[in-house]
């Protein structure tokens, strides 16, 4: 039932999502549109707008805390307060209707990076991050879980129950499959050359390590490597057939899977995955990790074939399941193709901005 009479909603995140880029910034900017398409004035309350860490000696956290209690002092003004992950912690306890959407788990998080972190950083996005902050960003909030895979880890960790869940969405427009020798001859990729992608951070929480010994073991294609910020440039391959491409618009990233004949995507946790995700609607296979969405579109044929084995199973399995998945792709043209029209309507179907917008248009009662 929609409850707005100011017709104002305040959302909470992290950073501004016009200065900044990432999948939340992204989400929030669709977010602001969806609200505003239903006359539902957004105002944005971001950590840059505040100095006081209130003794927390983490900075960001002690910011996040600050701007909530700052918010509780004039959330008279607003019907809607809609927080991003942990971000709206300070406000507490709500008084109007307030939603928690959940773009991961941070306790899922290190128990995925367990194994390559040091101790202290699993504690902290475990206990602090974790079993503190997002436990008291769900209480007495609406909690909207961005997968399924996030919505069964808020469910296990933090004895949730009451989460929806609101998969994201993409633009099929923007992401959709160019013409591939056109792309190539753009962006200065051969053309007749058996080509892998991998776009994310180069570090091993994306299971760059894993990346790096494939392409070690594969000389006969090219790679190129689509760089985040934070990324450990003195650990990427070097090499006649590697081209590492950084700043790459967004609205470009059509183009650059498009350019390829697969994605290589070993992560070690996602909570969604929208590379996954843009890749599929560009009509490219994806050979990737169980993680984030692929925990739901992969239990599917034909993409079952293309998961890689679990971590807990080693390295070298890893590396080997993939140079296997690859070498099937490059041998089967045709199977290649059908993989990649699967991809394009399970997106179209599923993940389109139009299936976000009327699914959460429908859980925060805007219509």
């Amino acid at each position: 039932m929609k409850m707005f009479i100011k017709r104002r909603a305040a959302i909470i995140t992290a950073f501004d999502p016009f200065a900044f880029k990432g999948g939340i910034e992204t989400f929030t900017i669709h977010l602001i549109s969806l609200l505003e398409s239903y006359g539902v004035k957004a105002d944005l309350y971001h950590t840059g707008m505040v100095n006081s860490m209130r003794g927390f000696s983490n900075d960001l956290i002690g910011r996040a805390y600050s701007l909530g209690r700052k918010l509780l002092r004039m959330d008279e003004q607003y019907d809607l307060i809609i927080a991003n992950s942990f971000y709206g912690l300070g406000y507490f306890p709500p008084k109007i209707k307030t939603v928690n959407v959940y773009h991961s788990s941070h306790i899922g998080f290190a128990e995925s990076q367990k194994a390559i972190i040091p101790h202290h950083v699993y504690l902290e996005w475990k206990v602090l991050c974790g079993e503190l902050c997002e436990m008291v960003s769900g209480f007495d909030r609406l909690k909207i879980a961005v997968s399924e895979s996030v919505r069964d880890e808020l469910q296990h960790y933090y004895g949730f129950k009451d989460v929806e869940v609101v998969p994201h969405g993409i633009d099929t427009k923007t992401f959709s499959k160019y013409d591939k020798a056109s792309v190539r001859a753009d962006w200065g990729i051969p053309q007749d050359v058996f080509t892998g992608l991998y776009v994310g951070r180069w570090d091993d929480t994306k299971g760059s390590s894993i990346t790096a010994e494939v392409i070690k073991r594969s000389p006969g294609l090219m790679w190129v490597l689509i760089v985040g910020t934070g990324s450990d440039r003195d650990m990427l391959p070097k090499g006649d057939n590697v081209r590492v491409i950084e700043q790459v618009d967004h609205e470009r990233m059509g183009e650059i899977y498009s350019a390829a004949d697969f994605m290589l995507f070993p992560s070690r946790y996602e909570a969604f995955g929208y590379v996954i995700i843009e890749a599929m609607a560009c009509e490219l296979p994806v050979i990737t990790s169980n993680v984030g969405i692929a925990q739901t579109i992969y239990k599917m044929e034909p993409f079952c074939g293309l998961l890689l084995p679990d971590f807990k199973e080693g390295p070298e399995n890893i590396v080997s399941s993939a140079i296997s998945k690859i070498g099937v792709l490059r041998s089967d043209t045709e199977r290649r193709s059908s993989l990649g029209l699967e991809s394009r309507k399970v997106v179209m179907e599923r993940y389109s901005i139009d299936r976000w917008s009327d699914r959460m248009s429908e859980v925060l009662g805007l219509k």
